[in-house]
């Protein structure tokens, strides 16, 4: 058994700002004979935790149903309300966790021993710490892909405390960076990437992160509706609003007693049920984008709809509720494919609204009878939403909701063609792109430059009337206005993947094309030369350089070459020397300028040929030449 005092996810208390004061207790032990008398003492010192792990690694599952009602009498009683008993193995896990409102414990088997870490990310760094065998590095493809989809298409939305510490700044710096990003729109996996790009916070530190929130209570309940949504939705049970509040945390079973009341005395009847989140709203249990988001989750994933002019209580209307549910479908791409995943739709001629989201980006196609009809994909629409998602897709969750309509497409996401052709362009495409991509050295990974004179010749080109792709395919006017602007994302430092990624106003297969175009015309080159090396070298010789001249001398020579050089040109911005003497590329005006790298390394080159000639004058020649030759015999 491992130690028995209390853990704590959070235990090393954040300094500085002020520090979420929640503490989340966890206790792992070893199957074992006696484990109730341990049990029993935390029960008589009115012990309480959040988890409860039990490690059955040696044992298996193969534990007697009357010790499995021992531990669950022991769990009533020894657990947090949404706390979880954890028994775990290898490959599977099992739990009970006190979300049920009245006070019972719900069960729930995982086919992998990460599933529930979804539900509580903060369990996670605890288990895997205190459980051999239990390999964090496995834990970020496992679990259950539902419940994964909850979480990571949930919606925070902030408390009232909340919003006041989200503008009072109080919090430690990676609790308030993570604050700022919660808008009450951005999903968990945005403020997640937002996290990771902005400060460096791996996505699953920020989804601990976010859990801190959540049980501080600076956001609404996230995490605690996850398993509850889940089951709803695998069971085909539709759930109401007061009992999804519930469970999820956000209010008690005495609080929704009390709206119960009040909707009575309020004389609302048995139809406007749904009123019940505005007296909530009213009391001041939740505020209106809250609200919102409930709404949205009991429409997905509890299939609670209204027939249009009827009773929602009706049999009719809680038949057609079970329909929607049973005949919408939420999965992840890699089980089906892209083109498969649509012609099931197709097949079995349905109706609704198709929504794939993969990262920071999200295609939605509209269904009629099996035929899609609209499509929009961030600046793509209709066909090219289609194409690119078929041919660049093979991530992601999708959801079908069936029957639903899709207000957000205009005319111009129209699908013009029927599923069968844009399926076989798309095969078509997507051979293009596998030979353009195979005949590039270093394939996604190589990098090109523009030639010098790149935009002269451009326009020359562009002024042809029968210019054609390497697939004998012409070259429209529309293709031609997108050409520079794909052309000034070729700068010598940018792979192709990254410049096929840069451009979202085209589909990918025309962005390749177009590149081949360039090279076919000599327009763009294989970088043949690396601006890193030589800056590298620049590097050495000048710090080899500083032990003669001292730093503030060095520094000096360093700012008078690049001035004489470049004086006060574009190119002297390009470089940068900082307070310790060390010299860089300032990158981002390289891109910026369009410089091309061929033209930056000259100037590079140009600079370092004046520092030395300025540090012969002021040192014995001899002792510049040997810093070069030990900088140069070290690169080798």
């Amino acid at each position: 058994m491992l130690s028995p005092d209390p853990g704590s996810s959070n235990s090393n208390q954040r300094q500085g700002e002020e520090s979420l004061s929640s503490s989340l207790n966890f206790l792992t032990y070893s199957y074992r004979e006696n484990l109730f008398a341990e049990f029993e003492r935390l029960v008589r010192e009115e012990k309480r935790f959040d988890g409860l792990i039990v490690d059955l690694l040696q044992t298996g599952f193969s534990v007697p149903l009357d010790i499995m009602i021992k531990f669950h009498g022991y769990a009533r009683r020894l657990l947090k309300p949404h706390g979880v008993l954890l028994f775990i193995k290898a490959d599977a896990a099992v739990t009970l966790t006190k979300d049920d409102p009245g006070g019972g414990l719900t069960f729930n088997i995982y086919d992998s021993p990460f599933g529930i870490f979804a539900r509580y990310p903060l369990l996670a760094d605890y288990v895997c710490a205190t459980v051999a065998g239990i390999d964090r590095r496995r834990m970020r493809g496992g679990g259950n892909t539902l419940a994964n989809h909850i979480l990571f298409t949930s919606t925070p939305v902030l408390t009232e405390r909340g919003i006041k510490l989200k503008s009072a700044f109080e919090l430690h710096p990676p609790q308030n960076w993570l604050l700022q990003f919660v808008d009450d729109y951005s999903t968990v996996e945005g403020i997640a990437r937002l996290m990771e790009g902005h400060h460096g916070i791996h996505p699953d530190e920020a989804v601990r992160l976010m859990q801190e929130l959540e049980t501080d209570k600076i956001i609404y309940p996230v995490f605690t509706r996850i398993q509850f949504l889940a089951n709803c939705y695998h069971n085909h049970k539709p759930f109401r609003l007061g009992r999804y509040m519930v469970a999820a945390g956000i209010i008690t079973a005495a609080q929704l007693e009390e709206l119960l009341e009040l909707q009575q005395e309020e004389g609302w009847g048995r139809n406007q049920k749904t009123f019940l989140g505005l007296l909530a709203v009213r009391k001041g249990f939740i505020n209106t984008r809250e609200l919102e988001i409930l709404l949205h989750d009991q429409y997905l994933y509890g299939g609670y709809h209204k027939v249009e002019g009827g009773d929602p209580q009706s049999a009719a209307s809680k038949k057609r509720s079970t329909e929607i549910m049973k005949n919408s479908m939420i999965g992840s791409l890699g089980a089906i494919d892209c083109a498969g995943l649509l012609q099931s739709i197709s097949t079995a001629k349905k109706t609704g609204t198709l929504t794939v989201e993969d990262r920071d980006k999200s295609i939605v196609i509209a269904f009629h009878d099996g035929k899609a009809t609209q499509a929009k994909m961030g600046k793509l629409r209709g066909p090219d939403a289609v194409v690119e998602f078929l041919v660049s897709w093979t991530e992601g969750i999708f959801v079908f909701r069936d029957g639903v309509p899709t207000l957000d497409l205009d005319e111009a996401c129209a699908l013009k063609f029927p599923l069968d052709k844009m399926l076989l362009d798309a095969a078509l495409y997507q051979d293009n792109m596998n030979q353009i991509i195979s005949m590039q050295p270093g394939e996604r990974n190589v990098i090109l430059e523009r030639v010098w004179n790149f935009d002269d010749v451009l326009k020359v080109l562009a002024r042809q009337a029968t210019l054609k792709y390497f697939d004998e395919t012409p070259v429209s006017e529309r293709d031609k206005e997108h050409m520079p602007r794909i052309g000034a994302l070729i700068d010598g430092l940018t792979t192709l993947d990254e410049v096929v990624k840069s451009y979202d106003e085209w589909t990918t297969h025309m962005i390749l094309k177009t590149v081949q175009f360039f090279i076919d015309n000599k327009l763009v080159q294989v970088q043949q030369t690396s601006l890193f090396k030589p800056l590298s070298v620049f590097q050495k010789i000048a710090g080899e350089l500083q032990q003669y001249l001292g730093p503030e001398d060095n520094r000096t020579m360093l700012e008078v070459s690049l001035h004489y050089v470049h004086g006060d040109s574009p190119a002297a911005q390009r470089f940068h020397i900082d307070k310790d003497g060390r010299v860089s590329v300032n990158l981002s005006q390289v891109k910026a300028s369009g410089t091309p790298v061929s033209v930056a390394l000259l100037e590079l080159r140009r600079w370092m040929e004046a520092y030395l000639a300025y540090a012969r004058r002021q040192l014995d020649p001899r002792t510049v030449d040997g810093a070069i030759a030990r900088v140069v015999q070290g690169g080798n």
